[in-house]
């Protein structure tokens, strides 16, 4: 068997929202020194749309490099836990930030701390993903307590602030006047729509980009035909995470059986592999 990862889980193809996206991000970024009072940023979307991943690939443009006198991070990345408290949330922003014992303190030892290794590490953004977990689908509440020390340390720090998340997030800035404040018009992301042209074009553009890509190993069906494109839509209904996950099994598939031709039968197996069917 061949040990190497599957090109597929290299590829990332930045489509007209992916991009729009990142320039937002970069714009927010680029302006994030100097500014009198903190920003904030929502990048809202179901499962599947892109979200984590236009995060992640922004932050890989500006990872943490070690300086004479200290780390700089000058983006720091944090996932909100499920049903987070201050303690919990501090706690995962300080691992981030290679903080050494994380979790020892009071609430407000870590907020101290955080805002210093803040300044020192010259952190300019705050990225908060699954920030939908500061809303309780069960109670249809907000917690609003760590919404609130959220917005102190941004405004504390002067950090730009990015969440991330189901639009569930939306209810948590919408319901906190004072943090609504600092966002600006939130970044919405979809699933490709087959019945709208544009989508539908754009959809097609990607697949051909990825066939173009593993006909570099492997003898495949064309991904680009109407028929194909279709059929690809149908099973990851419009959804760049799905589509993703499909083709990365497609391919682990075909090395792990050392083959190199993939088939309309091997697609099907990836599929029923690949995505949950309930």
């Amino acid at each position: 068997m061949n040990s190497y990862a599957p090109m597929t889980e290299k590829i990332m193809i930045p489509h007209s929202a992916f991009s729009d996206a990142l320039g937002r991000v970069n714009q927010c970024f680029s302006f994030s020194i100097n500014k009198p009072e903190a920003e904030g940023l929502a990048i809202v979307g179901e499962s599947g749309t892109g979200k984590t991943s236009v995060l992640r690939t922004f932050l890989e443009r500006h990872k943490p490099t070690h300086r004479a006198d200290g780390m700089e991070i000058p983006i720091l990345f944090a996932s909100v836990p499920s049903l987070p408290t201050v303690k919990s949330l501090a706690g995962v922003i300080l691992e981030g930030l290679h903080a050494s014992d994380p979790e020892r303190g009071t609430e407000n030892e870590k907020s101290r701390r955080i805002r210093v290794l803040m300044r020192e590490t010259g952190t300019r953004m705050l990225m908060i993903d699954e920030f939908q977990h500061f809303y309780d689908r069960g109670t249809h509440k907000v917690m609003h307590h760590v919404a609130d020390w959220l917005k102190i340390l941004i405004d504390d720090t002067r950090t730009t602030l990015i969440v991330s998340g189901l639009p569930t997030c939306l209810a948590v800035i919408d319901q906190n006047e004072q943090l609504a404040r600092r966002f600006s018009g939130a970044i919405r992301l979809t699933r490709f729509d087959w019945e709208v042209a544009a989508e539908r074009k754009q959809f097609t553009k990607v697949l051909k980009t990825f066939h173009d890509e593993i006909t570099k190993k492997y003898d495949v069906p064309g991904f680009g035909s109407s028929d194909m494109a279709f059929r690809f839509w149908v099973a990851t209904g419009g959804l760049m995470g799905y589509l993703s996950r499909l083709l990365r099994q497609l391919e682990r598939n075909a090395i792990v059986e050392g083959r190199k031709v993939i088939t309309l039968s091997d697609l099907h197996s990836a599929h029923m592999q690949s995505i949950w069917m309930a």
